[in-house]
């Protein structure tokens, strides 16, 4: 049986399960007219294909053949690229599937070997570093968390990839504002996509607790996203109404409930891409120069500072106590919580009061769309420098980023996304809100290597501080002076 048949039939044994178990296909939060009323497309169980784009196809020459030759992916998220065989996963299958169709498209075999877990970056970064220095080999292609590969990129250690052949980089299957943002004078050393599964895992959003929504008979949190409504100020509004000392003890802690809770490491950052914050622009001549947006980021840092910490629904936890966010909620004693996709996937799907998912909110109602923060543990594809099967490389990066367009990006999304994990209709929408409006930038990317400026949020809120002015005047000239180091490196001679 063909592969697409395979997925149809899962899709459809998944689609009744979803069914079944639902009983109601109501919208929370009183509003069961939000699906009709926003144009909303669920898959039909009748004819259950996958959305298409007909005619996107890839520009790969037919007759492509590697003879057979390894093509050896140093991974860090390592399931993105390998999967030992079919498990009945959807998510797991449909990699597998994926692999096997460009493996025999190509006559090639994927290595995929796994780079040292996250708390070990320095380590990873000295493999790769020692090994493009070497000229060993040792790697064809780096899928690279997107914190740490700016590194080795001001390094020149990566390939210029529009020099790389088969690469189409205006294919809708690689992210544009990734290459738009990371170029350097006109130079592009990674990129993402659909072949990365992480890009979609760490998309940022919020879950709403639709129990406690129905009990402070609140405003239905979709109309307010679709009004184009759901702000900063707004939320700060809602959970002002909603906290509650449980257990008595006369203390506001884990324990008892809240209008959203948030750590002050990841969930705080998300603000300044959901508030579209620019930091750093590129000349005519694509050189990027410090240029913060002054006056909105003192008052983001106001706007944040207020919701966490003048307001009493509100609970935020340091880098250490973290982990009490995602329980929180699922005990229900919280009505917001930020969460990445993946969180859905792995902390929710067995949850039993129903929930929401929408976006993170917008700086102000003027700003023209929800923005969503791709988490940097996203996977950026880097060739080494001294990549000696260039034409292989960009081959099978651009095979596998069209066959996940086609038949991996449609599993997740919306099949596992939608179908699966989304507890109702509208969600489905709002995930294509979150979706649609999420986006890196060039402070974001490099973000560890001049400074560290998008953790401005975090360094303040971790500190209880709502002093901009001063965080700036400590940060300018570090900032300025690793941002020109850089453009040194990327203009000088080589």
């Amino acid at each position: 049986m063909k592969k697409t048949g395979i997925i149809l039939l899962i899709f459809i044994f998944i689609l009744t399960s979803f069914m079944v178990s639902c009983g109601s296909d109501s919208v929370p939060g009183g509003n069961n007219n939000a699906a009709g009323d926003n144009n909303i497309q669920i898959p039909d169980p009748e004819n259950p294909e996958i959305p298409d784009e007909p005619g996107i196809k890839d520009s790969l020459p037919e007759g492509l053949d590697f003879g057979g030759q390894t093509l050896t992916v140093f991974a860090a998220n390592i399931h993105e690229v390998y999967s030992e065989g079919e498990d009945g996963d959807i998510i797991n299958d449909a990699i597998f599937q994926r692999n096997r169709a460009v493996e025999e498209r190509l006559n090639l075999k994927i290595n995929a070997i796994e780079s040292p877990p996250w708390n070990e970056y320095e380590t990873t970064l000295n493999l790769i570093r020692r090994s493009v220095l070497a000229s060993d080999h040792a790697y064809d292609l780096i899928y690279g968390w997107s914190a740490l590969m700016p590194h080795l990129s001001v390094e020149n250690l990566f390939m210029d990839l529009n020099e790389t052949p088969h690469l189409d980089l205006g294919a809708p299957w690689w992210n544009q504002s990734i290459i738009n943002e990371s170029t350097i004078a006109g130079e592009l050393h990674f990129i993402v996509g659909d072949t990365a599964l992480s890009l979609m895992q760490c998309y940022s959003a919020m879950l709403v607790n639709n129990e406690l929504q129905k009990e402070y008979a609140l405003p239905d949190i979709y109309d307010v996203v679709f009004d184009g409504k759901w702000t900063l100020d707004y939320m700060g509004d809602l959970v002002k109404s909603v906290h509650r000392d449980v257990n008595g003890d006369g203390f506001m802690d884990e324990n008892d409930l809240f209008g959203v809770v948030f750590d002050n490491v990841n969930q705080i950052d998300a603000f300044m891409q959901s508030s579209n914050i620019k930091m750093i622009s590129k000349n005519e001549e694509d050189i990027p120069y410090l240029d913060a947006e002054i006056e909105k980021l003192s008052s983001l840092v106001d706007k944040v500072y207020n919701l966490l910490y003048n307001n009493p629904g509100a609970i935020a936890f340091n880098l250490y106590e973290g982990e009490k966010v995602m329980p929180m909620f699922k005990n229900n004693q919280t009505l917001f919580a930020p969460i990445l996709l993946d969180n859905v996937v792995q902390n929710f799907r067995d949850m039993e009061a129903d929930y929401s998912i929408v976006p993170y909110p917008k700086y102000n109602e003027t700003q023209d769309k929800y923005y969503s923060r791709i988490q940097d543990g996203v996977s950026l594809l880097c060739v080494p420098v001294t990549n000696n099967k260039a034409e292989m490389t960009g081959a099978f990066m651009e095979a596998m980023g069209s066959e996940s367009y086609k038949n991996l990006t449609p599993v997740y999304f919306e099949i596992a996304m939608k179908v699966k994990y989304a507890r109702d209709e509208v969600s489905s929408k709002m995930l294509d809100i979150v979706r649609d409006g999420s986006y890196l930038n060039f402070a974001s990317i490099y973000n560890t290597r001049i400074g560290a400026p998008w953790n401005m949020l975090r360094d303040l809120m971790d500190g209880q501080n709502n002093n901009f002015a001063s965080w700036y005047e400590r940060n300018e000239r570090a900032i300025t002076g690793e941002i020109n180091r850089i453009v040194e490196e990327f203009t000088k001679e080589r």
